[in-house]
């Protein structure tokens, strides 16, 4: 049978009060009772009572985070990153899946709401181009952190990657590959991350001197290998010549690679190819995918990190500006664009 909080505060000469703040991170405890009191709850694997928490605490300890593609390994190595850290805080996580659609990103919102869930981590659906949902969470008073996907102007703690810098990267390690007709396969109009490559790319002609033009930037709505498949096509029966093409995913990448494969178009001799995301799939494919890491893991380790700080704050009945964490990207160099200049 596990010990209750009575229990283990008898056991360290404590208050039950005393106990309860220091698993739960008070300020007024001191760093030495914390450490005495957490090594001794681990040893005896006592558990919280999640229904006494809320009665006693208004809060569930359960936190609701929201992917909007669940097949993409990108999402999923974010979600690692998030539990990682949600399992040694003793948060439950639970799972969404917006499927990147505004309408099922809106439903999922509300039912975790209802839920009562401490705090929402979410990156947004690639059509979300409305924001009220989005308000209504902060006005209920529940922690809001986004991150990859997100909007400036939700006033909440945020947590993503330099993705104009890295867009410039990708496109200039093409440009310093020698090629001089570059595509860029760009994301849908409203998500920033997609906005900010498309600067970078953008920008990296602009330093290069290599003029820009409309007709080699496609849209992908869905971010999928099905799309770039098709975009590829369509760019390659308009007869648009290009030698380079950065996308926006990897995903989409793989997909405009298996179009050139199929009509005997070379990677990387013909037409160099970069992605972005760094998935685990684009290292085991022929040829391997160059690309834009963008530290998925940490960056949904910083995510709850950021829940677990607004959660602190919250404690001591003082609110501080919400926070932005800016992650460094890394261009990764493989086979698809490793044509020598």
């Amino acid at each position: 049978m596990r010990p209750s909080i009575k229990q283990i505060a008898s056991a360290l000469n404590l208050s039950t009060a005393s106990v309860s703040k220091a698993l739960n991170d008070y300020p007024d405890i001191s760093l030495a009772t914390k450490k005495i009191v957490k090594s001794y709850v681990k040893k005896v694997g006592y558990k919280a009572n999640n229904q006494a928490t809320y009665l006693r605490t208004q809060k569930t300890m359960t936190i609701g985070v929201i992917l909007p593609d669940i097949t993409n390994h990108f999402f999923l190595e974010i979600l690692e990153g998030i539990m990682s850290q949600a399992n040694k805080n003793d948060y439950t996580v639970i799972l969404g899946h917006s499927k990147e659609s505004e309408v099922e990103e809106k439903k999922l919102i509300y039912q975790f709401l209802q839920q009562k869930v401490d705090g929402i981590l979410m990156s947004l659906a690639q059509d979300t181009s409305k924001f009220d949902h989005l308000k209504d969470v902060i006005e209920n008073k529940t922690i809001l952190v986004l991150f990859d996907k997100l909007v400036r102007t939700i006033n909440c703690s945020k947590v993503y990657v330099d993705d104009k810098k890295g867009g410039f990267k990708a496109t200039r390690h093409l440009i310093k590959k020698g090629c001089t007709k570059i595509a860029h396969f760009r994301g849908d109009l409203n998500p920033q991350n997609s906005i900010d490559r498309y600067l970078g790319y953008r920008e990296a002609l602009s330093f290069h001197k290599i003029k820009f033009d409309p007709n080699k930037v496609l849209i992908s709505r869905k971010g999928s290998i099905k799309e770039g498949y098709l975009l590829a096509k369509k760019l390659y029966e308009s007869g648009v010549k290009i030698d380079g093409l950065f996308c926006v995913t990897d995903m989409v990448a793989l997909g405009a690679i298996r179009f050139f494969k199929e009509r005997k178009i070379n990677v990387p001799n013909d037409i160099c190819v970069i992605g972005f995301s760094k998935t685990m799939v684009g290292n085991f494919v022929d040829p391997s995918l160059s690309t834009v890491d963008q530290k998925a893991s940490k960056m949904g380790k910083m995510a709850m990190k950021l829940f677990l700080s607004e959660e602190k704050i919250l404690k001591t009945e003082k609110r501080l500006e919400n926070q932005s964490l800016q992650l460094k990207t890394k261009l990764i160099k493989r086979e698809s664009t490793s044509k020598v200049s």
